[in-house]
């Protein structure tokens, strides 16, 4: 028999890898002590466009985009985490729009790093902030990969311009400041919520309850204070899909009505 595997692949910073571990080493005995069959650790091999989709899977966290899009007859949602993040509520964020310091941004003419065309932070808040049309960016697209390699791209002058998911800005404030020296925050994408933590399709209500359960129990245990400090973990809000559609709804409908013409301008790989 094939074991399922669990991922939390969305921050992989080492530095960050040992709170993960932790973190959710607890979180997977609670849920083992009625699954058995619950993966004992975090699996850090998988891409996690792979893993959303993967038919073992247990446990994973996507982006909001490609949840409401793609993945919404493939997997349940938990819920997300609470964040300690500037400029936000609960289990909701802004993007941070990051430019050079002596940069004044122009969207017409800004080279715009990207780390994928479906993300909703890096991709569809940056178009978002600037009012335009989602796919529709005047200049050229650089796509980059990640969030961190659109720091470096916009810091080394390769792009002009990039929306930075709140929660990597953080870590890196924390973990890697000076990869952000030159670089300032011109601007706030939409309040969009957290990343949803999600399972397979065929989890039953039992398992889903059980998991949030343990995610609710996990972000009030004092024996992990110093681990979510480091993530910067508040708590734990039980969501459903429909939350997330409906939070996403203003975004999708624009997109929606552009969708005919999208294009992602002069795009170019790094």
């Amino acid at each position: 028999m094939t074991s399922s595997f669990a991922a939390l692949p969305m921050y992989p910073f080492a530095g960050l890898l040992d709170a993960w571990d932790e973190l959710y080493s607890t979180i997977a005995s609670s849920v083992g002590e009625r699954y058995s069959d619950t993966p004992p650790a975090l699996d850090w091999t998988l891409d996690s466009h792979e893993g959303w989709r993967h038919p073992h899977l247990a446990l994973s966290q996507a982006c909001g985009w490609p949840l409401i899009t793609e993945l919404s007859n493939s997997v349940r949602v938990l819920g997300a985490f609470e964040h300690l993040l500037d400029g936000a509520s609960r289990h909701m964020y802004r993007s941070v729009i990051v430019a050079r310091g002596s940069h004044v941004p122009n969207a017409s003419t800004d080279r715009a790093a990207v780390n994928s065309n479906d993300s909703l932070s890096g991709c569809v808040s940056l178009h978002a902030a600037f009012g335009i049309p989602l796919g529709q960016w005047p200049g050229e697209v650089v796509l980059t990969g990640s969030h961190i390699a659109s720091i470096d791209a916009v810091r080394g002058g390769s792009a002009d311009v990039a929306s930075i998911d709140a929660l990597s800005w953080s870590y890196q404030q924390h973990l890697d400041p000076d990869r952000l020296d030159g670089l300032v925050v011109v601007q706030r994408g939409p309040l969009v919520p957290c990343l949803p933590l999600i399972v397979g399709v065929e989890a039953d209500d039992a398992l889903v309850a059980a998991w949030r359960s343990a995610f609710s129990t996990a972000t009030r245990d004092p024996s992990l204070a110093r681990a979510r400090s480091r993530l910067l973990i508040e708590g734990f809000v039980p969501l459903d899909l429909a939350d997330y559609q409906r939070a996403l709804a203003p975004l999708a409908d624009a997109a929606a009505v552009h969708s005919d013409t999208r294009t992602l301008g002069r795009t170019k790989e790094t």
